[in-house]
């Protein structure tokens, strides 16, 4: 008898799995999905069975295990091969997937395992073979309009019987959705995140592999658990970008990974949310997803748009409109958020006379100015350099601040309340990040960027401020546009009714605004401009990306690999793939990086994008569906 292993390490993508020989004494308790001890070079490692196969080729001596750790198998066959999806689709090493995802393999540990398999005789932890027949296997895009709706929604489709898992794209919404549970619900959830200790993730590890616990409530990382009876995938406020992993990898979205959870576990995949992705809602009007309503429902809370070129026109040149000055002072009781997507004094800095804008040496994004440091500092690479009176380029004087940024923000917002409506001011930032500040009754005025969002006591504030709502309508990255609408939606969906928005423009007649009274409207053009480009939903988006201290290494070895892939263009897959690109910034984290992006035909998109992940060489980062395509 031989057994292929995986080893719980990261292990070549080339190398799943080594094949080892069994024993004859324990032949008879070898599983798939065990937990085992192998050895490897000079040492001992866990590994997890994958296959077993009763001949051993006799031609080929093959090391044997050194012991069985659980008789129980701690992976299902069904998770087993969910992770090796995931590995072939994102160019993972499987084994740094296992190691990932197993329970802390200390000793003590170990025992802890071992001493509830002794009173818990009775569990069977393997598949369950019960017949499980789903109406049909498309995911159901159900959208809701209120609170109500959607506790209803979660509470009348949870089988308490068996296992569900909820997600959720942030940590602070975790929380929210357990306590919108029932409290029958609530005794059989667990809850987890990036944040979660050892020792915690071990107990919730043991709970749902032993069946003590059914619901599980989490981030992305709550796919990776050991689940064997799952039959509900709930995917919450599943437009939120937030959902991709784009610092690390696997560099997946939960959405897909969620898709192949469901499909090789044969469970339900519901996708909530008030506002779908753009592609979800053209997936649900195509029928390839279910759906409860055709269309997004109009929020309550409209924004007032406040057009900044009849400011302009009244003579104020300031960042603030007139009429918002008016709004925030009117505010007695209650906090004013202004939000900015920037932090920093300014966007950018530059010369008046001849148009220069001062940019980082390294990456050649604009600088942005820090009052408080007198300081200018890239926003993506962290260099920094002392602010400059003189251009570098003509010599003149006229440097001038383009844009608006946190800490001017701050600045303004203290001169507008001083010896009126005074209350306290405060930042949350990346350069002051203290969600502490948000706590308290007491009234203020809160400046920030998206980091203070999910934090917010939405029920305090009563005036919410898109100071600058321009920004992301300009970008030249395919999905800013959709970003920008998922956020002023979510304002409308979470602030009191007592509450009021307020979005300041230069471009009032923009369709994203005219589409806040007719969302419809807003899906029918923004896949327009994506069907004329071959943009998702009608193609999927791949993309490989590699760094390299030496500029000219980079641009020859992307060349190199653009010519490695390009023959598989000629196939049935149906792939067009872009010649290598600068990203954008170009210096990054002491690196030259260059990009390979490959539009797919979806029929074959999961073929496709495993055959091009396994012809990338080891040293490029895969990324299946990403949010930008040339920035880092």
């Amino acid at each position: 008898m031989q057994i292929d292993v995986i080893p719980a390490r990261r292990m070549p993508f080339s190398l799943p799995f080594l094949t080892y020989s069994v024993p004859g004494e324990i032949k008879t308790k070898i599983k798939s999905g065990q937990l085992v001890k192998i050895p490897f070079q000079t040492k001992s490692l866990f590994g997890i069975v994958k296959k077993i196969t009763e001949k051993q080729n006799e031609k080929n001596k093959i090391k044997p295990i050194s012991e069985i750790i659980f008789d129980k198998p701690v992976f299902s066959e069904k998770q087993i091969d969910f992770l090796e999806d995931i590995s072939e689709f994102y160019g993972t090493s499987l084994g740094f997937l296992i190691k990932s995802n197993l329970l802390p393999l200390q000793k003590r540990k170990i025992t802890a395992v071992s001493r509830v398999f002794a009173n818990e005789t009775k569990t069977d932890f393997r598949d369950k073979k019960k017949s499980r027949k789903i109406k049909n296997g498309k995911p159901e895009m159900f959208i809701y309009a209120n609170l109500d709706e959607k506790i209803a929604y979660i509470s009348n489709n949870i089988d308490i019987s068996r296992q569900t898992l909820i997600l959720a794209p942030e940590l602070p919404q975790i929380q929210k959705i357990f306590n919108i549970l029932p409290l029958n619900l609530q005794k059989q959830t667990v809850l987890i995140s990036g944040d979660t200790s050892e020792k915690d993730l071990f107990d919730i590890w043991l709970d749902l592999w032993t069946g003590r616990k059914k619901i599980v409530v989490g981030t992305r990382r709550a796919i990776f658990l050991p689940w064997s009876d799952l039959v509900n995938i709930f995917l919450d406020d599943e437009g939120n970008s937030d959902y991709k992993s784009w610092d690390m990898a696997p560099r997946f979205h939960t959405r897909d990974a969620a898709m192949f959870l469901a499909r090789h576990h044969e469970a339900k995949l519901r996708l909530l949310s008030h506002t779908p992705s753009v592609e979800t809602f053209y997936f649900a009007e195509k029928k390839i997803y279910d759906s409860n309503i055709s269309c997004p429902p109009i929020l309550p809370r409209l924004p007032s748009i406040l057009d900044l070129k009849k400011e302009r026109q009244a003579k104020n040149y300031g960042f603030v409109g007139l009429s918002l000055v008016e709004e925030i002072l009117k505010i007695k009781n209650g906090d004013v958020f202004i939000y900015l997507n920037r932090r920093g004094a300014a966007s950018y800095v530059g010369c008046r006379d001849c148009g220069t804008v001062l940019r980082c040496q390294n990456c050649q994004r604009p600088l942005t100015f820090h009052e408080d440091k007198n300081s200018l500092e890239c926003h993506f690479c962290g260099n920094k350099r002392q602010m400059i009176t003189r251009c570098e380029n003509c010599r003149g004087v006229n440097m001038a601040m383009f844009g608006v940024g946190t800490q001017m923000a701050e600045k303004e917002m203290r001169k507008i309340t001083a010896g009126k409506n005074e209350r306290k001011v405060v930042r949350v930032d990346y350069d002051s990040y203290d969600i502490t500040k948000l706590n308290g009754d007491e009234n203020k005025i809160i400046v920030g960027t998206q980091m203070a969002w999910p934090h917010l006591n939405w029920q305090r504030i009563k005036l919410l401020v898109f100071l600058d709502a321009d920004t992301p309508l300009f970008v030249p990255e395919y999905r800013i546009t959709e970003d920008l609408w998922q956020i002023l939606r979510s304002a409308q969906y979470n602030l009191p009714e007592d509450a009021k928005i307020v979005a300041q423009t230069n471009h009032p007649e923009h369709y994203i605004f005219e589409s806040l009274s007719d969302p419809k409207n807003f899906y029918l053009q923004e896949l327009a401009q994506r069907k004329m480009f071959a943009y998702p939903p009608y193609k999927f988006l791949w993309r490989a990306c590699y760094g390299h201290p030496s500029q000219e290494t980079a641009e020859k070895e992307s060349a190199r690999v653009y010519n490695l892939l390009l023959p598989l263009t000629k196939n049935d897959f149906d792939i067009k793939i872009s010649s290598s690109l600068r990203m954008y910034p170009y210096f990054h984290d002491g690196r030259y990086w260059q990009v390979i992006l490959a539009k797919i035909n979806y029929k074959n998109y999961k073929q496709a994008a495993k055959l091009l992940a396994s012809r990338l060489p080891p040293d490029w980062k895969t990324d299946p569906n990403p949010n930008t395509l040339l920035t880092v």
